[in-house]
This record gives C-alpha cells, sequence and structure tokens, in this order.
C-alpha cells in the first residue's frame, strides 16, 4: 500500500456536505481531515501541511472571513470556497480575502472533484519540496508557527514583537527546562550582553505573560531563585 503523501482539510459545519466530499477524497494517498468549526478549524491547519483546504463560504462569513486571511497569509496552499451565494460582489470579498476558486451552490460531486484535484495538482507540482514544518500546538489553546512567525491564542493571533516571539518560540520548543535570565539572553537577543541582562529579560517576560495568560493557566512559570520554564496547562503565579 502507498504512504499517504497529501493532506486535505475540509471546513464546513454540515457534517454530511463534508463527509461527503471527504469519502470522495479519500485514497492510499490522501488524509482528509474535516473540520466542524472555525476554533477546529485553525487548529488542524496550522498542525498539519495540507495541499488543499475546501471552505464552505457560510462558515467563513461567521467571523467576516478572519480565518480566510489567516490562513491566506500563513501558508501558501489553494483554498476552493464552496458557496450558496451567487452574489458578485461576495465572490470578489472572497477571492480579495485569500481564496483561489469558488464553486457554487449546488454542485455535483464530479465537478467538486475536478476542481480539487486541478488545485492539488498544480500546488504539488509548483511547491518548494522537502519543505519541513515545525508548528509547536499545545492542544486546542495555543499554536506558534516559526515559519510565518504567527502565535494563536484559543483561536486568536497573539500581537507580540519579534523578541516576544523568540522568547516564546524558545522557552515552547523546550517545555519544562529551566533557563536561567542569562541562558535566555544568550539565546534570544544573538547580541553582546546589555548592560542589565536580568531587567531585559524581565521586562519581556513580564509583557509575554501578559498577552498569554488567561483565567486559568500561565505557560511561562517562575522557577524562583533560577529562572523561567514553559509548562501548558500550569496554573497562574504571580511575577
Amino acid at each position: 500500500m502507498k504512504s499517504v503523501n497529501k493532506k486535505i482539510l475540509i471546513i464546513n459545519e454540515n457534517r454530511a456536505e463534508a463527509e461527503d466530499i471527504r469519502n470522495h477524497l479519500i485514497d492510499a494517498e490522501a488524509e482528509v481531515v474535516c473540520a466542524y468549526t472555525l476554533r477546529e478549524a485553525l487548529t488542524q491547519f496550522m498542525i498539519h501541511d495540507f495541499v488543499l483546504v475546501i471552505l464552505d463560504a457560510y462558515l467563513s462569513a461567521t467571523d467576516d472571513h478572519s480565518l480566510l486571511k489567516a490562513m491566506r497569509s500563513a501558508k501558501k496552499m489553494p483554498i476552493l470556497i464552496l458557496s450558496s451565494d451567487t452574489n458578485h460582489t461576495e465572490r470578489i470579498h472572497l477571492f480579495q480575502a485569500g481564496a483561489n476558486a469558488y464553486m457554487g451552490k449546488p454542485y455535483t460531486l464530479e465537478e467538486c472533484m475536478a476542481q480539487a484535484h486541478s488545485l492539488m495538482q498544480l500546488y504539488v507540482e509548483t511547491a518548494p519540496q522537502g519543505k519541513l514544518c515545525y508548528t509547536l500546538a499545545f492542544g486546542n489553546d495555543l499554536l506558534i508557527d516559526p515559519e510565518t512567525r504567527q502565535a494563536f491564542l484559543k483561536g486568536k493571533e497573539l500581537k507580540i514583537t519579534r523578541k516576544e516571539f523568540d522568547l516564546l518560540f524558545w522557552l515552547a520548543s523546550n517545555p519544562g527546562k529551566v533557563f536561567t535570565r542569562e541562558q535566555l539572553y544568550d539565546h534570544v537577543w544573538d547580541e553582546q550582553s546589555a548592560h542589565n541582562v536580568d531587567e531585559v529579560v524581565k521586562h519581556h517576560i513580564k509583557t509575554l505573560r501578559k498577552k498569554l495568560t488567561d483565567a486559568n493557566s500561565e505557560y511561562i512559570k517562575n522557577v524562583w531563585g533560577i529562572g523561567y520554564r514553559f509548562e501548558h496547562g500550569s496554573k497562574t503565579d504571580g511575577e
């Protein structure tokens, strides 16, 4: 049996419709993932490398196509939109948000499959080969993508600085490992020591923790007298 080498993401709150498309796309060389909510879709999208996304326009419209825009800015795989809205303005809006192809409902499965395979073939033939994805995922809550330098907390993109991202990615890449402030500075800043390394790192940790902390957990945990470690789901404590 051939190994699976293609992943396809279907985003549609209509489970029957999603499963119907899935059953026609899946084969020995393709793995098809179905997501029925925007949050689930974002999680799957950031964890895996897909060669095609099939997105229902109705679900996308519930967040003003924010997911569509985020997917387009993050990765370059083709996005096929399925929509019952044939309004010219809405179609333009979808293309501007990041869609590559549009199929109006009702459609035949044969037509949908032909469009899907055409988009996948074009992508596979033109996409760089051997590209690795090192996206870090911690449950459904925190996703960190070093390629696009984006981090998402509970489905929403974090607004963090360049150094805050570097600091977060380094800590998250080494969960449970304790780092002193000097070690964090050496790894993240990659420059000669500042006059006050402790204060530089402490300031960045403090601002990053504020952006990461929700009502239940804190990812960057103090190790008193030593430094910090990254923990998924640890309880909030003080600075």
